[in-house]
């Protein structure tokens, strides 16, 4: 009887909500917000790359928006060719990695310490970091002591310059405080742990995240950083990339020259060098940019972490 009514009854109908008019215009505009806005964000990288691989006189002459007409690679190839644009390449990797490391060894002991809430004279050490943010010891004090210190015009500068960022510092505190349950670091003391061995045997095997996350702000900082080597290094060897990348962008605005006394092959040689000086451009930026670009899908996961502990850092 009862398997007779639960054939005759059959499976139970699961109803869907209606949408109401205003729903589908409510998803219609978020779709079209959101597609507006990741185009914005992915046309001028995209404008970048297209732009790179046109022929010199297309992308001089202007006019590309999708496609260029005709592919060409020659901008890269010059790239290729140029040592100077190596040497300052090769630069810009010791400065980004050498900083970040520098950065890691200051930041996390430092944090560290400042989340251990018996730590002496805790918050007066906070204070003194905070202040920081506001006050700074201006360009010529800080020019003077860098030459002082026999930083001027050495590759040092680029990875001294700068080893805590307050806000940066904050976010680990808070990350050791909120992320890394207390109980452990009360149960490695009961066993005899010193803090040492508190800080390098639980704390950092436990803070993976917290740690891609900085090395990732600090790597991307410095990647990008050219105004501390145009003030400090004259030296072009030990230019960074974008410092290059600058003197290529200025060239190619100021470069004039006198056709009156050349012959017609001569102008057309030299405005091709001219053009061509304009697509190397696009291509030294997507090629600096071309790392970070890699490297940011493999830590992207830690930023939704770091987020959530920088909403906490009251």
């Amino acid at each position: 009887m009862t398997i007779t009514r639960r054939k005759a009854l059959g499976k139970p109908k699961h109803h869907a909500i209606r949408r109401t008019r205003g729903d589908v215009v409510f998803d219609v505009i978020n779709v079209f917000v959101v597609a507006l806005i990741t185009l914005t964000m992915i046309y001028p990288m995209w404008y970048i790359i297209i732009v790179s691989i046109a022929t010199p006189e297309e992308a001089a002459l202007g006019g590309i928006y999708l496609w260029p007409k005709t592919i060409s690679f020659e901008a890269y190839q010059n790239v290729f060719e140029n040592r100077d644009i190596w040497l300052s390449y090769a630069n810009t990797v010791l400065y980004t990695v050498a900083h970040t490391i520098y950065v890691l060894l200051l930041t996390i002991p430092a944090a560290y310490t400042l989340s251990k809430k018996q730590l002496p004279g805790r918050v007066v050490i906070t204070w003194y970091f905070f202040i920081t943010m506001f006050l700074s010891g201006g360009l010529i004090p800080s020019y003077i002591l860098n030459r002082n210190l026999g930083l001027v015009n050495s590759r040092w500068i680029m990875i001294l310059g700068m080893g805590i960022g307050y806000s940066n510092l904050i976010i680990t505190r808070t990350y050791f405080q909120t992320s890394i349950p207390n109980e452990l670091f009360e149960s490695a003391y009961i066993d005899g742990a010193t803090e040492w061995q508190t800080f390098l045997k639980i704390a950092l095997p436990l803070s993976g995240a917290i740690i891609a996350v900085m090395a990732l702000y600090a790597a991307v900082g410095t990647w990008g950083s050219w105004y501390t080597a145009f003030i400090y290094i004259t030296d072009q060897k030990k230019w960074p990339l974008q410092l290059r990348l600058r003197q290529i962008l200025i060239l190619n605005q100021t470069q004039s020259l006198d056709y009156g006394m050349m012959s017609q092959e001569e102008i057309e040689m030299l405005q091709h060098q001219a053009f061509m000086v304009y697509t190397m451009k696009y291509a030294i930026i997507f090629i600096a940019c071309a790392p970070m670009l890699v490297l940011y899908p493999f830590v992207q996961k830690y930023f939704v972490k770091g987020v959530m502990i920088g909403s906490l850092k009251g």
